[in-house]
């Protein structure tokens, strides 16, 4: 389904079943119900800089009439960003925050309630903070590149670089060999080079976690990035591999530079970030009145 942008954000999307709303309107039915949300380029516009993103207008609100609907509709915000980082954009308690592709979890705000480092990501720590000190002591040679530490790891954003190959080339052969002997690793995303650990936990085993934690039967991602690629994948093979226990629906926000595999495994496209908003204000007026 492909969902056009509109200069009305705030209006609802037509409540008329058609072949393109029947497998996500299948999946809200189901309970209990999870939404598993990214945040950058679904929720929050793409911003300059890591620091200036923010929550598309409306979206904060519809989260919390999802999250206040009922104890068998439960969501999730799932971000390569750092938990608190993730958290601090979307300010909304008592959800899930999944952060650095499903490395850490809490279930709230982190300001007010724990976070869980998944126990094999704590030996990384300490590397990725010495890969990410080498990488500062080296951004006179890089304007416009910032550095974004998380718990484990981090990331390099070059949006705001004047030549953005050539600095990705650079950056990457600056980092390639430092990683390397520190036993991390090297990840891409949209303008930013990522220090990771070496683990095979990604946003599709966060799908699962998630889904296995809450014992859910409906299950709907949203996603526009390559780390979400794992989350699309895993949310077909949940429904089917098991198609007597999950019932699943993968979304794709996309822009001019989404790849094209997110798009061939999407059940629904919609059209930016205002597209996403407009989607979950319908995913919020069926589920009330689901609940009423």
């Amino acid at each position: 389904m492909t969902l056009s942008q509109s200069s009305q954000p705030s209006q609802p999307l037509k409540q008329s079943h058609t072949a393109d709303t029947l497998l996500l309107d299948s999946v809200l039915a189901q309970r209990p119900l999870g939404l598993v949300l990214d945040i950058d380029g679904t929720l929050s516009p793409i911003a300059p800089t890591p620091d200036s993103a923010y929550l598309y207008p409306g979206v904060k609100s519809l989260l919390e009439q999802v999250r206040d609907l009922s104890p068998d509709i439960h969501i999730a915000i799932m971000t390569g960003r750092g938990i608190a980082d993730g958290a601090r954009i979307v300010d909304v308690d008592n959800i899930t925050y999944i952060g650095t592709h499903g490395l850490e979890w809490s279930e709230g705000l982190p300001s007010t309630h724990d976070v869980q480092i998944v126990p094999e990501a704590m030996r990384y720590i300490e590397p990725g903070k010495t890969l990410l000190d080498f990488a500062e002591q080296h951004l006179a040679e890089f304007p416009g590149v910032i550095v974004q530490r998380k718990n484990v790891g981090g990331t390099l954003h070059y949006r705001s670089a004047s030549d953005h190959e050539r600095t990705r080339e650079r950056l990457l052969a600056l980092m390639e060999e430092p990683t390397r002997q520190s036993g991390m690793r090297l990840g891409e995303g949209k303008m930013v080079v990522e220090i990771l650990a070496p683990l095979t936990i990604d946003k599709g085993q966060g799908l699962r976690s998630y889904a296995l934690q809450h014992d859910l039967k409906g299950i709907v991602f949203a996603g526009d990035d390559r780390t979400d690629v794992d989350a699309v994948m895993e949310a077909i093979r949940m429904r089917r591999e098991h198609p007597e226990q999950y019932a699943t629906c993968a979304i794709v926000v996309q822009h001019h530079d989404t790849l094209p595999i997110l798009l061939e495994h999407a059940d629904m496209v919609v059209q930016g970030v205002e597209g996403m908003a407009q989607l979950l204000r319908y995913i919020v007026e069926k589920l009330t009145t689901s609940v009423q």
